[in-house]
């Protein structure tokens, strides 16, 4: 018996050494090295069990597109500690949140439970703080790092969240293989975690959700992750490091957040994949945010960080989105492209894939090439301020007929169309956009964006770099009823009107005339009740009655917006503004009202100015919170147009509100760049002595055509 059984186990020893695995695996062996026997130990077995067949196919799987992936980063934790403390702190929050229903999460009484919980928690933890983890640098490829114990753990846990898992049982083994197994969820990302461990982790916090819904689940994921980071002292840690960004530290962004809710989400059973937008129509940046399945075919999004700009669609809308992927797809670009052709960054790697026409309404483009390319691929990109173009998607070379077919375009979105060569960008047609169909039985018309006289050259007045703010204008709008009032005594019982502001300001500074002019101690504006926040960006009482014991500096000038009011400058009185007295009110020297920015503002419903004695105010120049995307006085700025790429047309220092450029082509498409500040900038035409700016002025998208990402889910 004992001989039988030992030459059994001979054949199989030797069936498995013969096993030809898939020629991608092989290819992925190839590559592993010394690593090569613990892959192979996760192959082995799987095969040695014929009932375990579809886990072997889902190893294939993971070690055929190893190969794609690689880290540039390694956290190492120099001792347990962390660990320990985590566990300390979970078993804390385990206790704290037992019971409690998804009603009752927020009540005051269960907040002032978690504050006393964190306080404990922090103060011992300072005592005895864990080390926390250094990072090495270097190259660390995929198929040479993962280890046998780690793939099969996680492989295990990816079966069982989907074939127990009411959100992921009816997924298709291909859905699976992207949406639950994978252990890396964003494409070059340094940190992964085994699918094993997080759902130890978070599965039981999790699972306390009485109501079974995404929306209930997220809500205990972002209860349990923050009451954690809580309980940690404080660390300067400014280096990612994977899972533990949620506990320590203060280094958030969107790939992180979006990285290790997924893995978390996957472990756990939910399909989640990493979607990127990697530019917006108006704003500069790109964004990750998690893309969840559910049964229906309804996806919906998360998204942690906050979007200030989510009120406005325009503004916060991408015009195109690619999910990361684990497996390499075959019409990536990293696939199609010629030997030796060039690839944007973000799509050097065959882990993408376009979904723009899940969130829009697309539409095949045709353009001809007018001469021969050896590349296999063409783009569409779109204007991005801080480099000037960036891509949105992109098409391949019909080399026969020399066209350029693209598949995602979306409607209403300023493209130009171009290819690389080398690191450069080669515009092939001149920019267009795509009208949309305003019915079922209109068609779309391609529309393109080029000088009618490319000869012809002119004068340009330009007065802003960005066009105003729907939300900025809409808060201005807010502050009618607002009053000025002035009193000599601290609790106003003898207070007198100066002036009640009665239409819209405009996002700038303006000036009013106090209806009383005495000398006053204390000054204030009082916001109405609709909207009892101030909303001032810069409020100045000004006087031209003073000592120089006073010590006032001058006032904020108005706007001089054209070459006609420059004389008003030399005869204007020079006003001065008064300060308020901050030894007595400390908090005055940081409220936003008196700072010289006004990007933000003041949150108070009463913006108080005590003085240190009785004195005149002759003016009140206000302005409501704005962008300060007007010509700023002082700023130095630079006039692009477009011309197959971005020709200087000339660099002005502002000593006004306005700019003026001569003998500068027109015609074109125009991009007016602050280099002293600010980021915002936008694209635009020039019309009859305006400025157009795109998507606002010229190409309008209807808001039903705008797709952004909401804050939170």
């Amino acid at each position: 018996m004992t001989k039988s059984i030992l030459y059994f186990s001979l054949i199989c020893t030797l069936i498995l050494a013969c096993t030809r695995y898939p020629a991608g695996v092989e290819e992925t062996l190839s590559q592993a090295g010394r690593n090569r026997g613990e892959l192979k130990k996760v192959l082995n077995h799987y095969l040695e069990h014929p009932e375990d067949s579809l886990k072997y196919q889902a190893a294939c799987f993971l070690i055929d597109n190893m190969k794609w992936h690689l880290s540039t980063e390694q956290a190492v934790f120099p001792d347990s500690s962390l660990f320990e403390w985590h566990t300390r702190f979970d078993s804390l929050y385990t206790n704290m949140m037992l019971g409690i229903p998804d009603s009752s999460l927020h009540t005051d009484r269960n907040r002032e439970r978690y504050w006393q919980h964190s306080y404990v928690a922090r103060q011992v933890a300072s005592v005895f703080p864990p080390d926390t983890p250094t990072i090495v640098k270097g190259t660390f490829p995929d198929p040479r790092c993962i280890s046998s114990a780690f793939l099969i753990s996680h492989i295990e846990n990816a079966f069982r969240a989907w074939h127990t898992s009411p959100y992921a049982s009816y997924l298709t083994f291909e859905q699976f293989k992207e949406m639950i197994l994978p252990y890396r969820a964003v494409t070059g990302y340094p940190f992964y975690e085994n699918g094993q461990r997080l759902n130890d982790m978070f599965r039981k916090h999790l699972d306390q959700s009485d109501e079974k819904t995404y929306a209930k689940i997220i809500n205990r994921y972002n209860l349990y992750k923050n009451g954690i980071h809580q309980m940690f002292p404080y660390y300067r840690q400014i280096q990612h490091v994977g899972t533990y960004d949620m506990f320590i530290g203060q280094n958030y962004d969107c790939i992180s957040m979006a990285d290790n809710f997924c893995h978390v989400f996957r472990a756990y059973g939910i399909p989640t994949a990493v979607d990127c937008n990697l530019s917006y129509r108006e704003k500069s940046g790109r964004h990750f945010h998690c893309t969840l399945l559910d049964s229906t075919g309804k996806r919906s999004k998360y998204n942690q960080t906050t979007n200030h700009a989510a009120s406005e669609p325009s503004t916060s809308a991408s015009p195109s989105f690619f999910r990361n992927t684990f497996g390499a797809q075959d019409d990536s670009p990293f696939m199609l492209k010629a030997e030796g052709e060039t690839l944007p960054d973000y799509f050097d790697t065959p882990c993408i894939r376009e979904v723009t026409d899940e969130n829009y309404r697309v539409t095949p483009v045709q353009l001809p090439i007018g001469k021969e390319l050896s590349n296999n691929l063409v783009y569409l990109y779109t204007f991005n301020a801080s480099q000037g173009l960036i891509p949105a998607t992109w098409g391949t070379v019909d080399h026969q007929h020399r066209k350029a077919r693209f598949k995602n375009a979306v409607y209403n979105v300023l493209y130009f169309p171009v290819y690389l060569k080398g690191d450069s960008i080669i515009p092939f047609a001149s920019p267009f956009y795509i009208t949309s169909p305003d019915t079922l039985y209109t068609s779309a018309t391609l529309v393109p964006v080029s000088p009618e006289q490319p000869e012809k050259r002119g004068q340009l007045l330009l007065q802003r770099k960005y066009p105003e703010k729907k939300a900025l204008k809409y808060r201005a709008s807010q502050m009618i009823g607002g009053r000025f009032e002035a009193a000599n005594r601290e609790d106003f019982k003898d207070s007198v009107l100066l002036g009640t502001i009665t239409t819209t300001p405009i996002l700038n500074v303006q000036e009013i005339t106090p209806e009383t002019c005495r000398p006053f101690r204390y000054y204030r504006y009082v916001a109405p009740d609709s909207f009892p926040r101030s909303n001032m960006g810069l409020l100045e009482f000004l006087t031209d009655e003073y000592t120089p014991e006073d010590s006032l500096k001058p006032a904020t000038a108005l706007p001089v917006r054209s070459p006609g009011e420059t004389d008003r400058e030399r005869t204007e009185i020079r006003y001065c503004k008064l300060q308020a007295d901050t030894s007595k009110y400390r908090r005055l020297r940081y409220t936003y009202a008196y700072y010289a920015s006004m990007q933000y503002s003041s949150h108070e419903k009463i913006d108080l100015m005590p003085l240190k004695r009785p004195m005149k105010v002759k003016k009140i120049r206000y302005a409501p919170a704005n962008a300060e995307n007007h010509i700023v006085a002082g700023h130095t700025y630079q006039l692009m147009y477009w011309d197959n790429g971005w020709k200087n047309a000339g660099i002005r220092s502002a000593r006004y509100n306005f700019l003026q450029f001569d003998n500068v082509p027109l015609d074109r498409i125009y991009w007016l760049r602050d280099l002293t500040a600010g980021r915002e900038e936008h694209p635009f035409l020039y019309k009859d002595g305006k400025q157009l700016f795109i998507y606002h002025d010229t190409i309008v998208p209807r808001d039903t055509e705008f797709y952004h990402v909401k804050t939170h889910f």
